[in-house]
């Protein structure tokens, strides 16, 4: 209890120092590009009027050599999942609409996922039609400024959220996705009301959660032995997307409670959301085995980065959503509410210090956070050691 008092006192600080530093951040520049949503429009269109296969072929082309869609296509073609949707599957899909035999179900699961929406619009142009129009009649500098602002609050001091591009791109993989300098949006899941009409507040929610992971940019730490930078990046693994969704997305809550207060709750009226998060919420203990099973591999040099890669595709990432969303959310949560946005921001600037201050919030917050699993000592010390005996 002692050494939490020691950290509130450091963290009143910061808190002082950051009040200062914060005065001096400006706003970032936006590159907002919703031309893709037009180009496409013109492509369904004209195959719904019965323009020939060569034509809209040639049309699509040409807007897949579109800046928007080449950003889309390096999203989901990354380093742990190359080739996980070649550029003419995509292209095939979309042609399928109305062409019999370009493309068939089971060829690639992603294509099949995006087949579902693009399906639902083709057969509706007229709802197309009208998002299409809201999007370009509302402000949207305005908009997406007051979703950087808040995301901005819950980074730390000196963090700032660069220049960003910021396309709306018809794809229906990812609703969002941040990437190199982007923050990408897809027109099919655009949130909407029951008249089919864009919800502009549930839209700001996710505009800050993919601002902030684009100001999630810790330094990198020194020169460290291969086995230590590794075990650096499991102690980093759920600190991006935990942070984003503990406290801009207004995550549920598992052993540990939600957030009171936030401004967003993306959660809410989204069932198939909801019932992700619920179904992960019994693995919360295997979950954190896992987790320090996994540092021990990295701190004793066996953890390749083949198996690093396979263990973010396989298991974190795997489903609907990821399991270091949730397990992020709990970690930060839990030091949330024992020590303020200055114990999480101590954690993100060295996610070394992560166990450390989760385990301390146990300490110091027993009334709210008492059922939460408890991170042995050793993993504690392990986690603090990482790159200290260089």
């Amino acid at each position: 209890m002692k050494r939490a008092g020691f950290y509130r006192r450091c963290f009143l600080f910061m808190a002082i120092a950051a009040a200062a530093v914060s005065a001096l951040g400006s706003a970032p520049k936006i590159d907002i590009d919703i031309t893709a949503c037009r180009a496409m429009f013109d492509i369904l269109k004209a195959m719904s009027q019965g323009a020939p296969r060569d034509t809209i072929s040639s049309m699509l082309d040409t807007v897949l050599a579109t800046r928007p869609y080449r950003i889309m296509f390096t999203h989901y073609n990354r380093s742990w999942r190359p080739n996980h949707l070649p550029e003419q599957v995509f292209k095939r899909m979309i042609m399928s609409l109305r062409f019999e035999g370009e493309y068939s179900s089971g060829e690639n699961a992603r294509a099949d996922t995006m087949r579902v929406r693009w399906n639902e619009f083709y057969g509706d142009l007229p709802l197309y039609e009208k998002n299409l129009r809201q999007l370009e009649e509302v402000d949207l500098p305005r908009l997406i400024g007051e979703g950087v602002k808040y995301a901005q609050d819950w980074l730390p001091p000196g963090w700032d959220i660069p220049d960003f591009y910021f396309p709306v791109i018809p794809n229906g993989g990812s609703s969002a996705f941040a990437i190199d300098g982007t923050q990408g949006y897809d027109f099919f899941q655009l949130p909407r009301d029951a008249s089919g009409s864009i919800e502009w507040d549930r839209l700001l929610g996710t505009i800050a959660h993919e601002s902030h992971h684009l100001g999630n940019r810790p330094p990198a730490p020194g020169s460290m032995a291969p086995a230590d930078s590794m075990a650096f990046r499991v102690m980093s693994l759920c600190v991006g997307e935990g942070t984003a969704t503990e406290f801009i997305s207004g995550a549920p809550g598992g052993l540990v409670p939600p957030i009171p207060g936030l401004k967003y709750h993306i959660f809410q009226g989204d069932a198939k959301l909801t019932a992700a998060w619920d179904a992960l919420v019994p693995e919360e203990p295997a979950m954190f085995e896992h987790l320090i099973a996994l540092l021990d591999k990295a701190v004793s040099g066996a953890l390749s980065e083949e198996d690093f890669q396979t263990e973010i595709s396989t298991y974190w990432l795997n489903g609907y959503l990821g399991r270091d969303y949730f397990l992020g959310c709990e970690l930060f949560g839990a030091i949330y509410h024992a020590f303020g946005k200055e114990g999480v921001f101590a954690a993100m600037r060295d996610p070394r210090k992560l166990f450390d201050l989760y385990d301390r919030a146990l300490d110091a917050k027993p009334e709210i956070l008492g059922r939460c699993v408890r991170i042995p000592e050793s993993s504690v010390k392990r986690a603090l050691a990482i790159g200290r005996n260089q």
